[in-house]
């Protein structure tokens, strides 16, 4: 396998599959072989788009009982991720998951209790897309070599902005019973992914203490596709060392978008940001030296590109399978994920703190 591509199935050909596409014609150690959904139409518009894939089968089964495909990609809505990839573990496939990984960390112990029965099979979750980043690198770098010293605060705040009038999503975007939830699911992962891969060992989540809120129509020519399921959060996480992370996120509000992370250490701050953006300066590194002013260092990390944020989790699977290593996001990972997302809808229920199950 370490001189041929890893053949893979693509299970649902929805528009963040077309998305991730390409990165089966890039010639990089992965291709598409094959592809699975129910709407035929869809599949064989994502089958010219992955270079070409000759298999199109309706039932993801027949997908998973092709010799000729190594691993899946599982692109379907929320609520068939676990048993997708419990059955994909049981054909003898790697696995690569759309976030939200699953829709309770229960289903993420359940996916994890199989792979423990094949362990030589490689699970991702896509939420792990951001790892490649050059400044998610840099700041994972300067963390774990405690270049900030010891770190007391994280605030992790980022606003998107308001739908375009006449935006539509698919009706499952508006049901949690199939999407477990709004923003919580469609970016919580993405945020605590971001903080567990940055923060290495220091994200061990001990107690939360949430709220979340619905969408809401901003006028009656702008109104968010999904009033049914939550449209922004805001919560404390406290680790187990004492570490605590301010963790909010909103969208769809009278307001411009803003993203910032902000780091601070007994040594040093960093302020960072969570997506690939042109128009942000970098890292930017601040300490006091002796009796100077603060000093503020503008630090290099790689050029930002959305296009390769989105397909790396299908090199980042690709790369652990021929180096027969853990991927970047583990089911330990997704265990912990999880238990902060479950944390924070029972918290904001019963407006009391949460312990996280770890």
């Amino acid at each position: 396998m370490a001189d041929q591509p890893i053949r893979y199935g693509i299970i649902g050909a929805g528009v963040i599959a077309n998305y991730m596409a390409r990165v089966f014609t890039e010639g990089r150690g992965s291709t598409a072989v094959a592809i699975s959904d129910v709407n035929a139409e869809a599949a064989a518009k994502l089958a010219v788009a992955a270079g070409g894939v000759k298999k199109i089968y309706a039932d993801y089964h027949q997908l998973l009982a092709d010799p000729e495909v190594d691993a899946v990609y599982i692109a379907t809505p929320p609520f068939l991720h676990k048993p997708m990839t419990i059955d994909a573990l049981r054909a003898g496939k790697h696995v690569l998951c759309e976030k939200p990984f699953m829709l309770n960390q229960t289903e993420v112990r359940e996916v994890s209790a199989v792979q423990k029965t094949v362990p030589q099979l490689k699970v991702l979750c896509a939420s792990s897309r951001y790892h490649g980043a050059g400044i998610a690198l840099k700041a994972r770098a300067m963390v774990a070599q405690r270049e900030l010293g010891e770190l007391y605060h994280v605030s992790y705040t980022q606003v998107t902005g308001a739908p375009k009038p006449g935006t539509t999503l698919p009706p499952w975007r508006n049901n949690p019973a199939k999407n477990g939830g709004g923003m919580t699911y469609d970016w919580g992962p993405y945020d605590l992914d971001w903080l567990s891969w940055v923060l290495g060992d220091l994200f061990r989540p001990r107690v939360v203490f949430g709220t979340v809120g619905n969408y809401f129509p901003l006028t009656p020519e702008r109104v968010p596709p999904c009033l049914d399921v939550d449209g922004h959060y805001c919560a404390q996480i406290i680790c187990e060392s004492g570490l605590t992370i301010l963790w909010e996120r909103r969208a769809a509000e009278h307001g411009p978008a803003r993203h910032t992370i902000e780091l601070r250490g007994k040594k040093g701050g960093l302020d960072s940001y969570f997506m690939p953006m042109p128009e942000k300066p970098g890292l930017q590194h601040y300490a006091y030296v002796g009796t100077d002013e603060l000093k503020t260092t503008v630090l290099p990390d790689a050029p930002p590109n959305w296009d390769d944020a989105i397909v790396h989790p299908i090199r980042e699977l690709t790369a652990a399978i021929r180096e027969n290593r853990a991927p970047s996001n583990t089911l330990e990972d997704n265990v912990r994920i999880h238990g902060v997302i479950d944390a924070l809808l029972t918290s904001a229920k019963t407006q009391q703190a949460v312990k996280v199950v770890a």
